[in-house]
Parts: C-alpha cells; structure tokens; sequence
C-alpha cells in the first residue's frame, strides 16, 4: 500500500504545531521522519501524523479534565543510560524488554551503573545503628512507600561512607540504598539477596512466579528523564549524595501523576469489578470525559512495550488467571473506545491482582526498580559535575520603566 508523504510544513499546519515542535516530536520518538529519493528535506507519513494528532487530541480532553497539564520533553540533557526509539526500550543498548527475561534487578544496576559485582559484597549493608532501629520501630506500621520516607533519612544521617565521593565508593552506598528500600518495603531485616527473591519470600509468592517480579522489577529500572529520574538528577547536580538524590526521586514517584498513578489504576480496577455493563460503564466515563488511568503513553506511539511484556509473560506463567482475563478484557474495551493501549501501570497492577499481591505493591515494586534508575542518574550526573539550574521564560507583567539609574 502506498502511502501519502508530508512535508515539514503540512505535517505541522495538520498537527497544528510550529516547525519547532514538529522536530521536537521527532527527536523524543512521537514522530518519524524518513527521507525519499535522495530529497534533503525529509518527509512525514501522513497515517503517523493522523494517529499521533487523534492519541493527543484523546489525551489533551482527559489529561486536561483530571488536571494532568505538563511540559513534556522539557528540558533535553544528555545521557548515556536509556534509549527510547521504535517503541522499543533499550538500557545502554540492551533490550529492556528481553533482559526482563532472564535478568535480576542488581543485574539491571550492574548494567546502568557500569560495574562489576564488586559492590555487590554480601556484607555492604547500611550500618543498622540505635537511631535507625528506632526509626525502623517508628515506620512498621507504615505502608511500604512511608516507610522509605522515613527509613531513607535516618540512614543518610548514619551513613557517613555515603559522602565520599569517588565512583568506588559511590557505587558501594548504591547498593545499600538498594538494599535499605527492599527491607522497608517488605519489613523483613536487610539482606544482600536478589531483591525479587526477597519480595517473593515476603508476599509468599511461589518460586515458579518470582520471575513475574523479577520482570516488573527490570522494566521499571529506568525510563529516560522521566519526572522522578529528573529530580534525582538535579539534587545530584547539587553534589547531594545517593541517599539525598533518592529521596527526591521518591518523592516525586509517590505523586499521583507518577508512580502514585497505579493507586489510581487499582481503584479502576476495584470499580470496574462491581459494575454489570463493563463496556457501558467505560462508555459512561469516556461520555462524561473522566480521566481513565494506565492507558497511552506519549513516548509509545504504538503501545508501551513495558506492559506488552508483562502481559506476554503473566500469560505464559498463569494462563488460567481469572484476574488476568478480567485485566485483558478490561484494557481491550478501554483501548476500543479511547484508542490508547495499556501502560506500564496498568500492567503492574495486573502483576499485583494476578499474583495477590498486598495493597500498594505494583507502587512498590515501581519504586525498588525505578531507583537502580535514579541511582544511575546520579551516578551520571556526578561525572558531568555540572550543576542543573534551567532559566524561566518569564510570563508575568512586566515591570515599570526603570526610573534613574539602579
């Protein structure tokens, strides 16, 4: 089939965009661009600039009516870490999507930080002092994300090898936040094993559905500047050490248009079980413009890949799953009408209803892996050495004409 071509200028006027913004989609992977017949100017497919103008009108009415506004793409830095291109997710080069086959989450760190085993030393856990076991006694009866709030600090304050500087030691204290956020989400005692063994003898997960966390767990390692990776990195930028640049990354994942968007999802989750009418209640929401979470994804065009690869696996491991067809049924009938396929969202509140996992898991199992990512910023960012410090594009009235000299 053949197919229509647009020029910069028409593909721009369709999408209603400056030719700024046009380029910008195609440096972040929403839009391809492909040269014909030897021409220097390169050329747009008219179907890619169609879909791309339908899942962004979709996306502007319900990010806009549940108050999603954001400046995606902002600001562009250099990285040597994640690849997004082809709707496909690489680390450093890697498949993202096949090393979640076979790889542990340390396997991932080992991966985006550039190093041995080394600092993998059964040993190397953070130093369990009087003030932290009081902190630990003070967070049991918080939910796995506060306690990280709370655990995180105290270690910092206790932890005096996490200031040292060079990469050696900078990777050792690595591990041990690793290590510190998987005892505070299972509230089991620290431990040098593999952080999905770990949360498998937590949740009482059998052996043979470890490796469902295992995957989740490498798919959520990293995700370019994703808005928690980006506040790891400036605190970084600051010469903050990993445990200060963890913290930010936390607490940016615990909001709602972040990590925090699967307590979303799993509420969608709990509403839809009740109704009688899947498709009518869904054809309701979409009618009355209420936002539906875990669907689309501005960087996947043709649909996360992350999800794509959970479902493949949680369909290998537990084909019978009664949660995983109600999952399945329910993203098909959402991707019907709004023509936005599942995330990785979605998918990880599939992995915590299909294995039964506890309340707030899929977020948990989101904030183990995305700090290898976080740790891997910071890592990056203490090389540059630079500071981040973007300028504003002032938009406020402008001030009276200066009177004499200042």
């Amino acid at each position: 089939m053949a197919h229509e071509f647009l020029t910069s200028k028409e593909a721009a006027r369709r999408l209603g965009i400056s030719a700024a913004t046009l380029y910008a989609y195609v440096s972040r992977g929403l839009l391809r661009s492909e040269a014909l017949d030897g021409s220097r100017e390169r050329r747009y497919r008219a179907d890619d600039v169609a879909r791309l103008r339908r899942r962004r009108d979709v996306g502007r009415k319900a990010e806009s009516i549940a108050n999603h506004a954001l400046d995606f793409g902002t600001p562009v830095l250099e990285s040597a870490l994640t690849l997004i291109e082809g709707n496909r997710l690489h680390y450093r080069g890697v498949d993202a999507s096949m090393l979640a086959r076979t790889a542990s989450l340390e396997d991932a760190a080992r991966l985006l930080w550039d190093c041995d085993d080394s600092p993998f030393a059964a040993d190397n856990l953070p130093p369990l002092t009087t003030p932290l076991r009081r902190a630990w006694l003070a967070a049991a009866t918080l939910a796995p994300v506060d306690r990280c709030l709370v655990l995180l600090p105290a270690a910092a304050a206790l932890d005096h090898a996490s200031w040292v500087e060079d990469r050696a030691a900078m990777l050792g204290t690595g591990v041990r936040v690793m290590r510190l956020l998987a005892a505070a989400v299972t509230a089991q005692p620290l431990s040098a094993r593999p952080v999905h063994e770990q949360l498998a003898a937590a949740w009482r997960v059998p052996d043979e559905r470890a490796p469902l966390l295992r995957a989740a767990l490498v798919l959520s390692a990293d995700h370019e500047f994703n808005a928690s990776a980006f506040a790891a990195r400036v605190v970084a930028s600051t010469g903050a050490n990993l445990y200060g640049a963890t913290m930010a990354g936390l607490a940016a994942l615990n909001g709602p248009r972040h990590g925090g968007l699967t307590r979303r999802v799993s509420s969608l989750f709990d509403d839809l079980r009740k109704a009688s009418d899947l498709d009518g209640e869904l054809a309701r929401r979409v009618r009355d413009r209420i936002y539906i979470p875990g669907f689309g994804h501005q960087l996947y065009p043709d649909g996360d890949v992350r999800a794509a690869t959970l479902f493949a696996l949680l369909r290998q491991a537990m084909p019978r799953s009664a949660e995983l067809a109600f999952a399945e049924r329910l993203a098909a009938a959402v991707e019907r009408l709004i023509d936005r396929p599942a995330n990785v969202d979605f998918a990880t509140v599939t992995v915590e209803r299909v294995l039964g996992l506890p309340k707030d898991s899929a977020l948990a199992l989101f904030l183990l892996g995305r700090s290898v990512g976080w740790i891997a910023h910071a890592l990056e960012q203490a090389a540059h050495g630079a500071l981040i410090r973007p300028r504003a594009r002032y938009t406020g009235p402008r001030p009276a004409a200066a009177q004499g000299p200042p």
